[in-house]
This record gives C-alpha cells, sequence and structure tokens, in this order.
C-alpha cells in the first residue's frame, strides 16, 4: 500500500521515510508524514496576452530566470505589463530577461488585472510580444479560495469539507499528471479568484481537512464536480470519454431538489446557435434540430447530432455545451422540441453532472450525514487519506 501511495503523489514532492502503520481516524487513513511539506500548485492566469495590469502590496521583491534579485521595493502602484524588444516591461522598468518573479512579504500580496493573490507570480515572455501570467501558491491557500468561491458560505460545514477534500484531490491528480508542464491548473479548471472568497469561516473549514484526499486503487484519480446533477450523477466516459471507474461511474441522487437547476427549460435561437458555431469555426448554416445521442444512466448525451440543410453532423456533447455557453444551456441532460426559428431545450441539472453534485453535497449534509459519508456517496469505493 506505501509503494501505491507513494506512486499517486508527485515525484517532484519530497517523501518522509516515517512511514508506520497508519491509524484510521473518523474513516480517515493518517499518512500525514508521508509528503515532507504542503505540495505548491501553479496557476495559469493569463495566456498569450499582450497588456496586463500589475499592483504590489507590501514589500516585494523580483527575480530573473537565474533567481537573482533584479528589483525590490516597499509597494507598486498599478502598473502596466507588456513585453517590447525581448524585454519584460513593468510600468517603466525594463527587464530583459525570458522570465521573471516576483514576491511579496508574508502579509502582502500581488493585484493581477485587479484581482489580488497571495503566491508568487511568474511571468513569461512568449513569441510576437506575448506573455503568460503564473501563480505559484500552497496548496492549502489555494483551496480556501476555491471552496469559498465553488459553494456558498453559509452552506452547511459538512457540505463545505467535502468540497474541499474534492478539490484538493482533483488538484493534486491535476498536479501530479502535470508535474512537468508550465503550470498545473487555468482559472477555467475550478472557480479560483486569488484571495477573493476567503473568510474566517472557510479558511478554518479547509483547514480541519488539511491534507486529506480521496484515492482509487490507491491512486489519485480526477474527482470531478459540478452544480446539480438532476437526479443521478454520470459516468464520466459519457462526458468526458474517460475509461469508467467506480468512483466516477454515476449514482442515484434524492437530494439536489432545492436547486433551481434541477429541472430547466430554456429556448434558444437557432441563429444563436449557427453564429456560435460559426465563431468556433464550424459552419452549419440552417439548423433545423439538435437532438442529444447516446445517453447515460443519468441522460447526460454522449454526442449531440446537429441537423441542418446541409445533412447532419455529431459532436462532443459537452464541448457543444461549453460553446453554446454553460448558462445558456445548462447542461447535457435534455430532450430538444423545434420551435421553428428556436429549440426548446428541456433537461436536468447544471454542469457536467460527473462526480459530487454540490447541492445533493448540501442536502445530505442538511440531512445529518457527514462529509466523510458524502464523499464516499458520491465516490463509491474510494478511501480517505491524509497526506500531510
Amino acid at each position: 500500500m506505501i509503494t501505491a501511495l507513494m506512486t499517486f503523489l508527485s515525484s517532484g514532492v519530497p517523501l518522509s521515510c516515517q512511514r508506520g502503520i497508519p491509524e484510521v481516524q473518523d474513516g480517515v487513513y493518517n499518512y500525514k508524514d508521508l509528503l515532507e511539506a504542503e505540495p505548491s500548485i501553479r496557476i495559469l492566469i493569463a495566456k498569450d496576452t499582450r497588456y496586463a495590469h500589475l499592483a504590489i502590496h507590501g514589500y516585494y521583491q523580483i527575480r530573473d530566470d537565474r533567481n537573482t534579485i533584479v528589483d525590490e521595493g516597499p509597494g507598486l502602484q498599478k502598473s502596466m505589463i507588456s513585453v517590447k524588444d525581448d524585454c519584460i516591461t513593468v510600468g517603466n522598468r525594463h527587464y530583459k530577461n525570458t522570465e521573471i518573479r516576483i514576491s511579496s512579504s508574508q502579509h502582502g500580496d500581488i493585484e493581477v488585472n485587479d484581482v489580488r493573490y497571495p503566491g508568487e507570480i511568474r511571468i513569461l515572455r512568449q513569441p510576437n510580444n506575448k506573455f503568460l501570467v503564473i501563480e505559484e501558491v500552497g496548496l492549502e491557500n489555494y483551496l480556501v479560495s476555491v471552496v469559498g468561491n465553488e459553494m456558498p458560505h453559509s452552506w452547511n460545514e459538512e457540505a463545505l469539507r467535502a468540497q474541499a477534500i474534492t478539490a484538493r484531490t482533483y488538484a493534486m491528480y491535476k498536479r501530479k499528471v502535470k508535474e512537468d508542464n508550465i503550470y498545473h491548473l487555468d482559472m477555467l479548471d475550478l472557480a479560483y479568484r486569488g484571495i477573493t472568497g476567503k473568510t474566517s469561516r472557510i479558511s478554518r473549514i479547509v483547514q480541519e481537512t488539511r491534507g486529506i484526499v480521496m484515492a482509487y486503487n490507491w491512486n489519485l484519480f480526477p474527482a470531478y464536480f459540478h452544480s446539480t446533477c438532476g437526479g443521478h450523477t454520470e459516468d464520466c466516459y459519457y462526458v468526458f470519454g474517460e475509461d469508467s471507474i467506480p468512483p466516477l461511474k454515476g449514482v442515484v441522487c434524492n437530494y439536489c431538489e432545492d436547486s433551481k437547476y434541477f429541472n430547466w427549460s430554456v429556448d434558444i435561437d437557432k441563429s444563436e446557435i449557427e453564429k456560435k458555431l460559426k465563431d468556433a469555426n464550424m459552419y452549419v448554416p440552417d439548423i433545423h434540430m439538435i437532438n442529444g445521442v447516446d445517453p447515460g444512466e443519468g441522460i447526460h448525451c454522449s454526442k449531440v447530432e446537429i441537423v441542418s440543410s446541409s445533412g447532419s453532423r455529431e459532436m462532443h456533447a459537452n464541448s457543444f455545451r461549453l460553446l453554446i455557453g454553460p448558462y445558456y444551456l445548462y447542461s447535457t441532460a435534455f430532450y430538444s422540441r423545434d420551435n421553428g426559428k428556436s429549440i426548446t431545450f428541456s433537461g436536468k441539472g447544471l454542469g457536467h453532472g460527473v462526480g459530487l453534485c454540490q447541492y445533493g453535497a448540501q442536502g445530505m449534509a442538511k440531512n445529518s450525514f457527514t462529509c466523510i459519508s458524502i464523499l464516499k456517496y458520491y465516490y463509491p469505493q474510494v478511501e480517505l487519506i491524509r497526506v500531510y
């Protein structure tokens, strides 16, 4: 089991030699000495952009790609970041480096495009006078913002704890599979907004779950989650085309009926669908109908069939949902009806439908289920492990 635990964690993180028989406390295997330190994680904040605004609150240092201090000061007022003549420019300061790293004092933070971040900011020069902005931050600090932005702060503490463990598992999985990449996660993976969403209550709840992740067969897995399943979570095969494993195969959910998206119906103009497809370089003129194809047990379809005057074609259903807009077409668990100039989509749930149903977790918590019970319900056959 120890060998399996070592393989599911990123090899870039040092492992402790203190690996005795673990105690099991409240359903969690305690391997808190497995990692010697809390992992950090790299988040993409801005991609291939030409301009961004930067302000630094507190004493700061700027280091180059050789880790040499090239600038420092008590703070920096809002300045423009750009790239020109092989230089990274911040306000009126020019750094002839491929990368600069900006860190602030312990009680300071760094503001990028009006969002404050607690970690180190990296600016990496790209071709054509573009650049990337990446934050490197401790995982627990990251999770406080994620939990505070993924769930209402007023929700039951057991639901919030379940969300913290789920998000930690997902983030550590992404960190492992993208270990050698420039970044592990982008802003679309989880609802991360720097220090926004951070409260003393959310910080305490995340701290109470510190270091706890889920494992299936003693391996990390992508612990997906979503807002509302509509009565049955979905097999990851139908939504993402990934191999089915028991934690992501889908379960009946009788706890998310309080969500306003449990049942829904929307009319979307065919011309609007055609425009969004065209913007994605898919020219489909004169759409007649859109049908869901190959649904799973949670009735989320695997594909959509687009019927038009030029024939019919299929595309990945979740990609279609995101293309149309996740707050226009709420899920892929829908039936459709032709209305002439528009199509009525009637469906269930909000989001992709895989893994933890957030409204379901809140419903279970209100019915006195613990966070461990919630997680083991939505992710069958998992174990809970504290790794630091």
